[in-house]
C-alpha cells in the first residue's frame, strides 16, 4: 500500500508545473499546481530548483524536472499553446517518465489539455485533465501487465494578481483512477527576473490524508 501511495505521489510530482513570471506579455504558465494554456515566449529560459523548460516558439516549449532526474525519474514533457485569445486559452501537453526509484522499473506516458479562462484583468481560472498511461508496472509486492491507467487527474487552479509582483495561486484536483484529492493554496512573488512561491497542499485517499509544502524558486529569463 505505501508503495502505491508512493507511485501517486510521483506521479502527482511528474505533472506538476513548470512557473512564470506576472507580466501581460510573460504570463503565468502555471498556476498553484497545474499548467496554464500558456507557453514560454520564444528563445526564454526558466530554470530553478526542480523545472527547466525552454521555449522554442511563442506557442511550444519543451521542459525536464531536475529534481525528479536526480531521483532517478528520468523525464520530459512538452507543451503547445493551440489557442490564445482574450476571452480564453487552449494549450495541450505530452510527458514521458522513466521510474527507477526503489526498485521500481516502469515508463509513464502523459497526455494533458489545458483551459484557461480570464475572468477578469487580476481573476484567472485553470482547468483541463490529464490521463497517465504505463504499459509496465512493477514494484515489488505490485504487478499489473499489458497496461495500467496511472492517473486521471481533473484540476480547477485559481489566479488572483495582486499587483503586478504578487498573486495569489489557489485549488483542487481529483483523480478518477486512484481516488485521491488535492486542495491548496500559495503565495506567488514576482521581481524582475527571479520568483518566489510559498504554499501548500492537503490531499488524502481512503484512510489516510498528508499535508506537503510547495515551495518554488526560479529564474526566468
Amino acid at each position: 500500500m505505501r508503495k502505491a501511495i508512493l507511485l501517486v505521489l510521483l506521479l502527482s510530482i511528474a505533472v506538476m508545473p513548470l512557473w512564470g513570471i506576472i507580466n501581460d506579455n510573460l504570463r503565468l504558465t502555471s498556476a498553484h499546481a497545474v499548467p496554464t494554456a500558456y507557453t514560454l515566449n520564444q528563445g526564454e529560459l526558466l530554470i530553478g530548483i526542480g523545472p527547466l523548460a525552454y521555449g522554442i516558439h511563442d506557442k511550444f516549449q519543451i521542459g525536464t524536472r531536475m529534481l525528479l532526474d536526480i531521483l532517478q525519474v528520468f523525464n520530459a514533457e512538452a507543451k503547445l499553446n493551440i489557442l490564445d485569445f482574450e476571452a480564453v486559452g487552449l494549450g495541450a501537453g505530452v510527458g514521458f517518465a522513466h521510474f527507477g526509484l526503489g526498485g521500481s522499473n516502469f515508463n509513464s506516458f502523459t497526455f494533458s489539455g489545458f483551459l484557461s479562462i480570464p475572468v477578469s484583468s487580476n481573476f484567472k481560472i485553470h482547468t483541463g485533465g490529464s490521463f497517465a498511461y504505463i504499459p509496465d508496472f512493477d514494484i515489488a509486492d505490485i504487478d499489473f501487465e499489458g497496461g495500467v491507467e496511472g492517473g486521471t487527474t481533473i484540476p480547477l487552479d485559481f489566479e488572483y494578481n495582486m499587483s503586478e509582483h504578487s498573486a495569489l495561486l489557489g485549488g483542487a484536483a481529483y483523480d478518477l483512477t486512484f481516488e485521491y484529492y488535492r486542495v491548496g493554496l500559495s503565495y506567488l512573488r514576482s521581481w524582475e527576473q527571479f520568483n518566489l512561491q510559498l504554499g501548500g497542499n492537503i490531499s488524502g485517499g481512503g484512510a489516510w490524508t498528508f499535508f506537503f509544502p510547495t515551495i518554488g524558486i526560479w529564474w526566468r529569463f
